[in-house]
């Protein structure tokens, strides 16, 4: 059984849900529910601005997915202590915003690395494999198998762009390969390197070096773009590129001309500039893969992710700090807040 919140509250305090998966998950729904808070689940806005002003107004916390939300739409959220993401990036969101504001933000670093790995290692073989344009020619009536050219990944060299904790992941996928591992980053681990044979290097050498280019690190302002047409042209005109990280570290127009020109073979999308893709050049492409932002939404991956989310909304109802606080120093700003209502400032 879930503890009640905190006694503090004069009523049943008011969580507002924006998220569609999390609705569909009765593990997630029983965290709050059995906790005595007062739910209202809302979808599909894209937006916080889609949903009801007065209903965010209200919300004392806020369970979201990848919902954008502005400085202004969270300034709405006058009562709310937190907004509890289920997702592990939170660049749908101003974190300074939240902190001046006194909301604490919560993700979910790490739940669905695993998940994502191996959707990775998925697209590097689709990608490298032909296995997409296999099926397709075969849907349309054409058997191409003699004709077809394809690298092996097996013993082929992988470069991994940011090794956190899906990176490490795919590195261990990779290792199964028997692939040879460079690697990219920003906070190099010594004794993982050690242990699984990775070498770093330096980003123009890795991608002049390798096969497959995997990206797998987190978006910042200092890295948007971060592969365009300069870096494309490093690469391999045998080699592929996949990204399940963030849409904006690739130059997408970059990337069309270097699919079409034959800069590099192929590419593997699951993450894009605009999202949901509708339209865009790399359809009329044979050689990229796309995938819906898929990569971490597996079954066990979503309920993990929504059930930690309600766990970090609940704990900071309760007056605590989650560990996946992704400010933290909000919950000062919080109490300062609440002791200038009190003394009536």
């Amino acid at each position: 059984m879930i503890r009640p919140v905190s006694p503090s509250f004069a009523s049943a305090p008011r969580v507002l849900v924006v998220s569609e998966s999390f609705h569909d998950l009765p593990a997630a729904r029983r965290v709050l529910e059995e906790a005595g808070c007062q739910v209202t689940y809302i979808w599909p806005p894209v937006s916080l601005s889609e949903v009801p002003a007065e209903q965010v107004a209200q919300a004392d916390a806020i369970v979201m997915g990848r919902v954008l939300t502005s400085p202004a739409e969270l300034g709405l959220a006058r009562r709310a202590r937190v907004v509890a993401l289920h997702t592990s990036g939170h660049d749908n969101i101003d974190i300074a915003a939240a902190s001046n504001q006194g909301v604490l933000v919560t993700n979910v670093r790490g739940v669905n690395a695993e998940v994502c790995a191996d959707f990775g290692m998925g697209l590097i073989l689709a990608t490298s494999r032909q296995i997409v344009l296999g099926d397709k020619s075969i849907r349309e009536g054409h058997w191409f198998s003699k004709t077809i050219s394809s690298p092996d990944v097996s013993g082929a060299t992988l470069g991994v762009i940011g090794l956190g904790l899906i990176g490490k992941a795919l590195v261990k996928r990779a290792a199964a390969f028997d692939m040879r591992i460079l690697a990219f980053t920003r906070t190099p681990d010594h004794d993982f390197a050690a242990q699984y044979g990775v070498e770093y290097a330096p980003l123009d050498t890795l991608l002049e070096s390798v096969d497959v280019v995997s990206l797998t690190t987190s978006l910042s302002p200092s890295n948007v773009g971060m592969i365009g047409e300069r870096e494309l042209r490093l690469m391999k005109p045998s080699a592929v590129l996949v990204n399940i990280a963030r849409g904006e570290l690739i130059d997408e127009a970059a990337l069309y001309q270097a699919l079409k020109g034959g800069w590099i073979a192929g590419a593997g999308l699951d993450v894009f500039c605009q999202e949901p893709l509708t339209s865009s050049p790399f359809f009329e492409l044979d050689n990229v893969v796309l995938t819906p932002h898929m990569a971490g939404l597996t079954n066990g991956a979503k309920t993990r992710a929504a059930v930690r989310a309600a766990k970090n909304a609940l704990a900071a109802l309760t007056g605590q700090v989650p560990d996946d606080a992704v400010n933290p120093q909000a919950a000062q700003v919080w109490q300062e807040r609440q002791t200038e209502v009190m003394h009536g400032g």
